[in-house]
């Protein structure tokens, strides 16, 4: 772990701390940590915090524990594995991972709308086409079958983008939607 990992940590911690107007004294009081340790994270002093000050301080200050634990120099496998996820999360990465959840539903939303569109498009064509074979069939014509190749061809082209998966890329994960608000 290097020194300037915990100066961004402590920098990053001070100046969200400061944003909010409240003192290394009242962030460690409410974190339930010694204001000391406080003093010596955002110093730069203090290598690799432990995870329940940082997940004290985030809670307050409403910042990702993940987040934090980066800077502080912990590895994914820190941050990611373990007994317990609930502990290395806090309050803003579960809101973050909300939003991520409300990205995911209002864009499925559009998507069936958008398919739900390409279905009729794909309904007047053929209802278009059935017209005019049963009008050729009324008045003893015959419709070549040029016009039905063309018109099927049509539906196949319209039709195309229903038949893809939707992307798994746009699938919430808990370590994409945290990551998301990093970016």
């Amino acid at each position: 772990m290097t020194k300037k990992n915990t100066t961004e940590l402590g920098k990053y911690i001070s100046e969200s701390r400061e944003k909010l107007g409240i003192s290394q004294r009242e962030l460690a009081r409410q974190a339930h940590m010694d204001c000391a340790e406080v003093s010596r994270i955002e110093a730069g002093k203090r290598q690799k915090p432990n995870i329940l000050y940082l997940r004290g301080i985030a809670e307050i200050l409403n910042l990702s524990l993940v987040e934090l634990m980066k800077l502080a120099g912990y590895d994914d496998i820190d941050i990611n594995w373990g007994k317990d996820v609930s502990e290395k999360r806090s309050t803003a990465d579960y809101q973050n991972q909300i939003k991520s959840y409300e990205q995911f539903y209002f864009d499925a939303l559009e998507e069936i709308e958008n398919r739900r569109k390409t279905d009729f498009v794909c309904k007047g064509i053929i209802a278009d086409l059935i017209d005019k074979i049963e009008l050729a069939k009324i008045e003893n014509k015959e419709i070549s079958n040029d016009v039905i190749l063309e018109q099927l061809k049509e539906i196949l082209t319209v039709i195309r983008p229903n038949l893809d998966k939707m992307d798994k890329s746009k699938y919430p994960t808990f370590g994409k939607a945290l990551h998301k608000n990093n970016d």
